[in-house]
């Protein structure tokens, strides 16, 4: 009797341990789970109209489609386009405004465990209106562009992240057709290549796209003799620019015409392969804004702004042409958008609604779906993954 009650208290014991292992195990894989779920965050590039304003540090909890405001960067003014480098150490933002020596270039550290972002410099630009940035490869340098000075600046960059005012500025000349908008240079974006040591120039005021050698064996330097100038179609102001993953074709979308413009890279030049339009009615004073790429390369997504205020969704039909397969009511001047980092959402900044608004997207049909998920943000206009 005294051997069967100790079997029993074995077997107990037994079941009781296998019970406890299982559920730490399901305790284990649940805690695995939510640390799987994503949270991303955005610095928000935003007019301003107080001091009180600046660049806001945005979070996006994807499971529950959750926008939260987490800090503002004060005091700056109209930090309209915001970057980070790589390690999100230290970031840089325009001051699009004008000035005896041109708008601003203003950059700060970013201490992640403390979660505070320190000033560390901020020089002029050399040109009104600076309106886009980007790091050189080494992130030993800033370009920047200047829309109404009409020319393109590059600022050496130390490891603290502080702008050293000796630049290199490269002038932009001529106009276009259309005189309300084209009277002079406005140089709109400025991309790298995905693996040529060229860096690309839109210039919405002269209807032309720049490739610029530069070169990054010492000191950042661009090659301006160097540069291949391609001209887009008369009057379409070529605003925005990118590449596909493999850097074979370029995506414009033409400000003024309100189209996209796709381009082939071969052999050193731009060859124009199709111009699809965004609107159904012609115009030569257009509001196209934004576009966007999904990782695949399957699907892109353009913004128009004016009277339209819409996502346009484009198949891209493996490169081949583009389709449309939608157009979806946005806010009041979609500025800026960006697709989440899982690419199940796509986020709107409204400039005008003063809104951020959530899009849920299809990751295979390309389609997007508007949610409830909004927030309120003055004059909301770009988009930094942060």
């Amino acid at each position: 009797m005294k051997y069967l009650r100790l079997v029993s208290c074995f077997f107990l014991m037994l079941v009781s341990c296998k019970k406890v292992g299982e559920n730490s195990e399901t305790i284990e894989k649940t805690t695995q789970v939510e640390k799987t779920i994503p949270i991303e965050s955005y610095l928000i590039g935003t007019y301003t109209d107080s001091l009180s304003q600046g660049i806001a540090l945005l979070s996006f909890d994807v499971a529950n489609q959750e926008l939260k405001l987490n800090h503002i960067i004060d005091s700056l003014p109209n930090p309209s386009f915001v970057i980070a480098n790589k390690a999100k150490s230290i970031i840089a933002t325009v001051g699009e405004i004008q000035g005896e020596k041109g708008g601003l270039i203003t950059t700060f550290s970013y201490d992640k465990e403390n979660k505070t972002f320190t000033k560390m410099s901020t020089v002029n630009t050399l040109g009104n209106d600076p309106c886009t940035l980007a790091f050189s490869p080494k992130e030993d340098a800033i370009l920047v562009g200047n829309y109404s000075g009409g020319n393109l600046s590059v600022f050496p960059i130390n490891e603290k992240g502080e702008v050293l005012d000796t630049p290199q500025t490269i002038q932009h000349t001529g106009n276009s057709i259309t005189k309300e908008r084209q009277e002079k240079p406005h140089v709109h974006s400025i991309v790298l290549h995905p693996t040529e040591k060229l860096i690309f120039v839109a210039d919405l005021g002269n209807d032309t796209i720049d490739m610029i050698p530069f070169t990054d064996e010492g000191s950042f330097q661009l090659v301006p003799e160097k540069t291949v100038s391609i001209k887009t179609p008369l009057g379409s102001g070529p605003r925005h620019i990118l590449f596909d993953k493999n850097g074979k074709q370029l995506y414009v979308v033409f400000e003024l015409t309100n189209e996209v413009g796709v381009y082939q890279f071969k052999e050193n030049t731009l060859v124009l392969q199709e111009v699809v339009p965004l609107t159904d009615t012609k115009t030569n004073l257009g509001s196209a804004a934004e576009l966007k790429l999904s990782s695949d390369n399957a699907f892109l997504y353009v913004s128009v702004r004016g009277e339209e205020n819409k996502l346009v969704v484009f198949t891209t039909n493996e490169g081949n042409h583009l389709e449309k397969i939608q157009s979806i009511a946005t806010g009041l001047k979609p500025r800026n958008f960006k697709l989440s980092e899982t690419e199940d959402f796509v986020l709107v900044a409204n400039q005008e609604s003063n809104t951020i608004v959530v899009y849920k997207r299809d990751k295979k049909t390309g389609l997007l779906t508007k949610t409830p998920s909004e927030i309120t943000i003055n004059k909301p206009v770009y988009f930094c993954s942060f």
